[in-house]
């Protein structure tokens, strides 16, 4: 049995993921969806405020912008809680290996990163991110920390470890410190027998910067790096390199993205120079265009 909470503030949105719960999940359930998680505190405070309504004794935490593909997944969800009494937390993206350096769950490090699920791309067409290191190959693979987009957990161990709504009161990073706290204490896990088809491509812009310097440099508590494996040789370097990459082509201030340079410490690797130089680079050429068309 399985209550499951949504954040959602788009009828539609809510009636499409609800029908589709119904369809696919498999087991008795509940579907609590809480539509005024803005003025409650965020993202946080709104499924603190879903799971206390739950009646079971397993939760979801999910996004309204996904649907799921496999049938009777609510099995498996059960499933997995039932075979392993220290399993605590289970999503479908996340990572073994969480680093000291600002970042998202994603490391760009084969050995470390695990994800299941499929994407909606901006032409239209889905595409599965698969990752699995190296010899991982059961069906629930532990990680250090997990993506938000669906959260399951029991109810006992939400109690023990609530969404922090002290100070994380906005919509990100809610998923990060909620998966490593119960790491600490308890299996988190990514697991590869529920396929679910997301939506959204994410939001990496300026609030979602700000939100990671605050998380790293004044909300988490987990000692960082956190790994489950020896990590590769310069981890750290790569996945700061990685984020600087990825980051790149997204809306970000020039501000911010030198807090960004500032907070991860990028200027301290000389070999990542460039990588820094090119993370700057939508400003430098729109600089360059503006100074061209000032003196033609």
């Amino acid at each position: 049995m399985l209550s499951i909470v949504i954040c959602s503030i788009d009828p539609q949105r809510a009636r499409t993921v609800t029908d589709n719960i119904h369809a696919t999940v498999g087991v008795e359930h509940e579907v609590i969806i809480i539509d005024n998680a803005k003025a409650l505190g965020g993202m946080g405070a709104g499924y603190n405020a879903g799971a206390a309504k739950a009646q079971y004794d397993t939760i979801c935490f999910m996004h309204d912008d996904v649907e799921f593909l496999t049938k009777d997944w609510g099995q498996c969800v059960l499933s997995h809680f039932k075979a392993d009494a220290k399993l605590g937390l289970i999503g479908i993206a996340g990572s073994r290996y969480k680093s000291k350096t600002i970042s998202g769950w994603w490391t760009n490090q084969p050995k470390a990163d695990c994800c299941n699920i499929y994407q909606r791309l901006p032409t239209g067409k889905d595409r599965k991110f698969l990752l699995r290191p190296a010899g991982k190959n059961d069906v629930v693979v532990p990680v250090k920390c997990l993506d938000g987009v669906w959260l399951c957990t029991r109810k006992k161990i939400w109690q023990e470890f609530p969404f922090n709504t002290a100070d994380l009161k906005g919509f990100h990073f809610y998923d990060l410190d909620l998966s490593l706290r119960i790491s600490e204490v308890y299996t988190v896990a990514v697991v590869y027998d529920v396929d679910l088809l997301h939506f959204s491509n994410g939001n990496f812009g300026d609030e979602w910067v700000r939100g990671a310097i605050f998380f790293h440099e004044q909300v988490n508590k987990v000692p960082l790096p956190a790994s489950l494996d020896t990590p590769a040789g310069h981890a750290e370097l790569h996945v700061c390199k990685a984020w600087l990459q990825r980051l790149q082509i997204e809306k970000i201030s020039w501000e911010n993205r030198r807090l960004w340079v500032k907070a991860a410490k990028a200027m301290d690797f000389p070999s990542l120079w460039p990588t820094v130089a090119g993370f700057y680079f939508p400003y430098v050429e729109k600089a360059k265009m503006k100074l061209k068309a000032m003196i033609s």
